[in-house]
């Protein structure tokens, strides 16, 4: 077997292997027939497969597709598994455990892989894990909390993550960990630009280097729970009167770590 970059006449089939690997989750804990966003749709897979910000690639048996593998990125080596399928007549066939490994020489730089599966999936988990990733935390953005996994290719902080004391304003796309030391809010505000109602909350996250204020939104206030610890990925940065602030970017995650 091998892999290489998907191509737009590749969506359909792609599609098809997708739908069925995971619609094939319902009998692994899911529940009911379903999947990831567009998980059955030709144009969403077509859409990410001209996305320059990630790298979607097939998965080949031969010259058959057997799956997909889109792999996003968070920072400088620090490498997202954003997505990765395999047909479920293909299965039980170490091809998720190879595609893993091809995939990994591709990136002969990264120091930090991550990724994210439901906390129900009874096959997922034991996969991820049987490949080296371990369990950092959970998710809760969804109507179902999600098990977050990394695997550190190198020892030693990884290049991509910021200490607390290391923030700048203006700086994007920040990874920083810390505990939640304190939560004003929720209080309602409107939006300035639409006029719709907000619901805001302003957080104090600490690590052994400093503290920031982390302001959050609607529906990330539920996440975060005073005594934790957590990690925010793709958090943005701003001086907002003379204050340093740190809010999650439309792609941004809330982690809780265990």
């Amino acid at each position: 077997m091998e892999i290489q970059p998907a191509t737009i006449e590749d969506a359909g089939t792609l599609t098809e292997t997708c739908k069925r690997a995971f619609e094939s989750d319902s009998e692994f804990g899911a529940p009911g027939l379903g999947g990831p966003p567009g998980y059955d749709s030709v144009e969403w897979n077509a859409d990410k497969i001209r996305n320059r910000y990630l790298n979607f690639y097939k998965i080949l048996e031969g010259k058959e597709i057997v799956g997909g593998f889109i792999v996003g990125d968070r920072g400088p080596d620090y490498m997202v598994c954003e997505r990765i399928w395999v047909n479920p007549d293909h299965m039980r066939k170490s091809i998720g455990t190879k595609t893993f490994k091809l995939v990994w020489n591709l990136y002969p730089s990264a120091d930090l892989w991550v990724l994210g599966t439901p906390e129900w999936n009874t096959r997922t988990n034991p996969f991820y894990q049987s490949v080296g990733f371990v369990q950092i935390g959970k998710t809760h953005d969804y109507s179902w909390d999600g098990i977050y996994y990394e695997k550190r290719m190198k020892e030693g902080f990884p290049k991509a993550m910021s200490r607390i004391e290391e923030i700048r304003d203006r700086q994007q796309r920040v990874i920083v960990e810390g505990r939640v030391e304190r939560i004003v809010g929720p209080r309602s505000v409107k939006s300035r630009r639409t006029g719709e109602d907000l619901t805001v909350a302003d957080v104090t996250l600490s690590d052994d280097t400093g503290s920031i204020k982390l302001v959050l939104w609607n529906n990330q206030i539920p996440q975060v729970k005073i005594d934790t610890s957590i990690r925010i990925e793709e958090g943005h940065v701003k001086t907002y009167r003379e204050e340093l602030q740190m809010t999650v970017g439309q792609w941004g995650m809330i982690i809780t770590l265990t």
